[in-house]
């Protein structure tokens, strides 16, 4: 069995990941088991900024349950994420706390009720977190799954229910588990 990584190097990796100073929208390091100390769990902070994130996270997944649009945007726009205008997040939307800087949503996207979007994941012997970009115009159903790393093209369509791993093109509609992606029918007014 090999040695993972220094902890510390990839904590390193990751600022830098986190404030943009690298290229790609995924980054991945290798970690001991998930039940381990990871070095990028908030659970592995010390006491005080683990209590602050933990209210963060908290106040934010609160926040996202209720039906008032304004409070969702200006806290995620707080926490960093970056969110355009006439964005709409309906009620019991489910958003990464752990890094919402990661998150971009451009003008005029809804998020349907349940939506889900995720930021990072620990898998077995790998620590994984993506930057989520949903481009202009793009409609995400309701209790879809967006994993991170993904982009939603420009006026994409995820049906409700969808659970997207990879990018969705622009123009297109994305249905299932795992979503497939289709061509979006033409409108009547054609």
């Amino acid at each position: 069995m090999s040695v993972p990584p220094n902890p510390g190097h990839g904590r390193d990796q990751f600022k830098r990941f986190l404030s943009g100073e690298t290229e790609g929208r995924v980054f991945a390091w290798p970690t001991a088991h998930p039940s381990q100390p990871t070095g990028f769990c908030a659970c592995d902070r010390w006491l005080l900024p683990r209590c602050w994130f933990y209210l963060k996270a908290a106040v934010l997944l609160a926040v996202l349950r209720w039906p008032f649009n304004a409070p969702k945007l200006w806290l995620l726009r707080w926490a960093g994420a970056r969110i355009g205008h006439h964005v709409y997040l309906s009620t019991d939307v489910w958003i990464d706390p752990s890094f919402p800087q990661l998150l971009t949503i451009e003008d005029d996207v809804m998020v349907g009720v349940g939506a889900r979007i995720a930021m990072h994941e620990y898998r077995r012997d790998q620590f994984r977190a993506g930057r989520v970009v949903i481009r202009k115009g793009a409609v995400i159903g309701g209790f879809a799954l967006i994993g991170h790393g993904v982009e939603i093209g420009e006026g994409a369509v995820l049906a409700g229910g969808a659970v997207v791993g990879r990018d969705v093109p622009a123009g297109t509609m994305a249905v299932g588990n795992p979503a497939r992606v289709l061509p979006l029918a033409a409108s009547d007014d054609d």
